[in-house]
This record gives structure tokens, C-alpha cells and sequence, in this order.
């Protein structure tokens, strides 16, 4: 049988100068779920709540109708023990498709086809539509079943608190995913309700993309194999940390950890078969004689879901020496994603350099991005950092919706982590 999870650490260097004081060296804890979703390889039950905006503004470009087909398509691909219920809301939220009528295509039809008749105002509440789906999800609660709010919102909502505080809530019992559409929300809301109880933040460019946003949504809750995993981290006296990002399968800081004893802990989530689930860490480190040193411990804990609590153990170690030439030796593949989230870096400091009017910094900084991903081969990001940085220089600002269309796509596109073919993978892992 197939163990349920890998679970290793690599660090950027095998090698540490004995002579150097704050030697920094990076170190990517990854964990990969095996096999299929769940404890035999069977299915796991969806309890889903879908929340819909139904604002004034969905009427444009045809967002409802998108909509409408995306629900249709949840609807049609429901297996008999799912359960979804579908909120619409606006200044006011209902439930339009109760969890066990998702089975019923008469109902659901009914429902899709009455949408525009719901009197529920023209505003944006989207705390209330959260709350309501939330309550639906917990009538179904159960571990045996994965649990997920999806909010799909093209406005600005009030009560921002509201909806961070309720995804923080209930962040134990459910996941959040947010997708954003348009250019009216405000992204770094709906990024955060997402990375904070470990959903998916989704940018929809265009209205037409929201069914396939929904199908991708479903296929990766189907190939969800552990759930609640987490990273406990013990650091060896004298190592610190500098700084924690998420790796994989998306780029984005993970703060300062509070540390208690020199232990860290980073929560990671559910697991979808296959896909890598990881942190990158940057470690300073004290010097010391030569020789191997343990620098730190690691422990993946998860769930398998209908089954029992499982773990996995490793301890990060590297090699203290006076020869400067060992300690010039990488591992490739970590740098690689030290690259990556530099990368990322750049991309939001000239963001917010943007935002206090600093142009020209702006546009020196996402050059300095645009360098790094040519240097990386990553011709997506590269196109997506130069169209915004003409946007930049045309506009001078991002209010514009061109200027901010681009930093979007800018986003999502940086944000995600570069998968590498198998061939370029080996290349890497040589640490050429």
C-alpha cells in the first residue's frame, strides 16, 4: 500500500561557513499527498456553500448568466451524497437552493430562473451571504465530508471585518474560497479570507471563465486525499528565523511566527493528491565548529479523512566546514523558489509604491521583477509584469480599469508557483 504522504526538507546549501556569523540559509519543507482522495481511495462527500453576489453590478457583462451555467454545471456533476446549498445575496442574503436540493434539476432550475425576482436589494452585504452559507455547511458538518464555503463577489462589500472574522471563525470546521470578477473588489480582502482558513483566491478577468473557475474549484476538492495538515517546527539553539512564505501550490508571506520554546507552527490545509504543499523558510544561523549539525526538527501532522490522524518526521541538517567552496554549492530547485518569491516581493512592493505615488520606484521595481523572471524562463510572469508595467507608464496610477486589470492578472499569475517539467525538475535537484 501506498504511504498516505511524503514528507521531506531541502536546504539550499548541504554546506555552512563554521567562520560566519548570521549565515543565511533557506530551507523548503514540502509534503505531497499519495494515492486518491480519501482513506480507501474513495470519494469523499462534498458539504459545499455557494455564495452568490447578485448586486446591481452582475448584470453587466453577462456575470449572472456565468453564473447561472456555474451552478448549472455544480448541479449536473453533484454525486448522490453531495450536499450544496446555494445564498444569494445583495443587501439582504437568501437561500435559493436548500444542500439536498442540488438533486433535484426541477428545483434548481426553478431557483436560477427566479434569481432576479429575489427582493433583496442592490447593495453589497457580502457578510450576510457568508453567514448564511456558513449555517448551511454546518448542517452537514461532518469529518467524513469536505467542508467549503465559495464566494464569488464583483464588488466592493461593507463589514469587511465581518467576513474576515467569520472565515477566521470557522476556519476549523470549513475552508474559504474566493473569486473575485471584474475589477470593482477589492482583492486583498478576498485574498485574505482565502489564505487565512486555506481556500483558493481566484481572479475572473473575464465573466466567460467563471464556469471554468467552478469546475477546477470541484475537480480539486475531488483529488483532496488528507485534511488539516500542519507543519510543527523546532528550531536547534541559535537558529532564527527571517522570514516564512507559502511555496506552493501558491506564493504569499506567512508572517512572523510567534515563537514559544523555538517551536513554529504553519497550517497547511487540506492536501489534493499529488500537489506539493510547502513552506520556505529563511534561517540564519550561528556559526559554529565544523561538522554536521541538526538545525531544526519538522513534524507534518493530517487527518486521513474517515480514518485516523497519521504524521511524518524529518530533521533538517547541514554541514558546518572552513571550505568557502562547499558552502557556494545550491540546491537549485530551492533557489529556484527563492527566485520565485523574491519575485513576488518585487510585485507588491511596487504595488504599494504605486499607491503613495512613487512611479518611478514602481517601475524600477518591476523591472527588477521582469529581470527575474526572464532569468527563470517564466514567460507567463514575464508577460504579465510587462503589460503592467506599460499600464504603469501610460496611466501613472492603477485606478484606471486597465491598470488594474493587469495587476491582477499580474497577481494571480506571480502568485502561483512555477511548476517545472519532470527533465528540468532533475536538472535542478542536481543543484547546478
Amino acid at each position: 500500500m501506498a504511504a498516505p504522504l511524503t514528507f521531506n526538507a531541502f536546504p539550499s546549501s548541504d554546506h555552512v561557513l563554521s567562520s560566519a556569523e548570521n549565515f543565511v540559509v533557506y530551507v523548503l519543507l514540502e509534503a505531497v499527498a499519495g494515492g486518491a482522495a480519501g482513506a480507501s481511495g474513495a470519494r469523499l462527500p462534498l458539504n459545499l456553500g455557494v455564495v452568490l453576489d447578485r448586486s446591481g453590478s452582475m448584470y453587466d457583462e453577462r456575470r449572472l448568466e456565468f453564473v447561472i451555467e456555474a451552478v448549472k454545471f455544480l448541479a449536473d456533476n453533484a454525486a448522490p451524497d453531495d450536499k450544496i446549498a446555494v445564498v444569494a445575496f445583495a443587501d439582504s442574503a437568501r437561500v435559493i437552493i436548500q444542500p439536498d436540493q442540488i438533486h433535484d434539476r426541477a428545483a434548481v432550475r426553478r431557483a436560477l430562473d427566479d434569481i432576479d425576482l429575489l427582493e433583496i436589494g442592490g447593495g453589497t452585504q457580502m457578510a450576510l451571504g457568508m453567514r448564511a452559507a456558513i449555517d448551511e455547511v454546518k448542517k452537514n458538518l461532518a469529518p467524513t465530508r469536505l467542508n467549503r464555503v465559495l464566494v464569488l463577489t464583483d464588488g466592493q462589500t461593507y463589514e469587511e471585518t465581518a467576513c474576515l472574522d467569520l472565515a477566521a471563525q470557522n476556519r476549523d470546521q470549513m475552508s474559504f474560497s474566493a473569486m473575485g470578477v471584474g475589477v470593482e473588489f477589492n482583492e486583498k480582502l478576498l485574498m485574505r479570507i482565502a489564505q487565512d482558513s486555506h481556500g483558493k483566491y481566484h481572479f475572473i478577468g473575464d465573466p466567460a471563465e467563471i464556469p471554468g473557475i467552478f469546475e477546477d474549484e470541484l475537480e480539486g476538492l475531488r483529488a483532496v486525499s488528507l485534511r488539516n495538515g500542519r507543519i510543527d517546527l523546532t528550531l536547534s539553539q541559535g537558529v532564527q528565523i527571517r522570514e516564512a512564505f507559502r511555496a506552493s501550490p501558491e506564493i504569499y508571506p506567512l508572517g512572523t511566527p510567534l515563537l514559544e520554546d523555538r517551536k513554529a507552527t504553519y497550517e497547511m490545509g487540506d492536501l489534493e493528491a499529488g500537489v506539493p504543499a510547502s513552506v520556505l523558510l529563511t534561517l540564519v544561523l550561528p556559526p559554529r565548529r565544523p561538522g554536521p549539525v541538526r538545525i531544526a526538527q519538522s513534524t507534518f501532522r493530517y487527518e486521513v479523512p474517515g480514518g485516523s490522524e497519521g504524521a511524518s518526521s524529518i530533521e533538517v541538517t547541514v554541514e558546518y566546514t572552513l571550505d568557502r567552496a562547499l558552502t557556494s554549492r545550491r540546491n537549485g530547485r530551492v533557489m529556484n523558489l527563492v527566485d520565485q518569491v523574491s519575485i513576488a516581493k518585487l510585485q507588491a512592493k511596487a504595488e504599494e509604491e504605486l499607491k503613495m505615488g512613487n512611479v518611478d520606484r514602481a517601475t524600477r521595481l518591476l523591472g527588477n521583477a521582469i529581470q527575474g523572471t526572464q532569468r527563470l524562463g517564466n514567460v507567463k510572469a514575464t508577460q504579465a509584469l510587462a503589460g503592467l508595467m506599460d499600464q504603469v507608464k501610460k496611466t501613472q496610477t492603477l485606478q484606471t480599469k486597465a491598470a488594474k486589470t493587469t495587476l491582477l492578472q499580474a497577481q494571480a499569475v506571480v502568485r502561483k508557483t512555477q511548476m517545472l517539467d519532470p527533465e528540468a525538475l532533475k536538472e535542478l535537484q542536481k543543484g547546478g
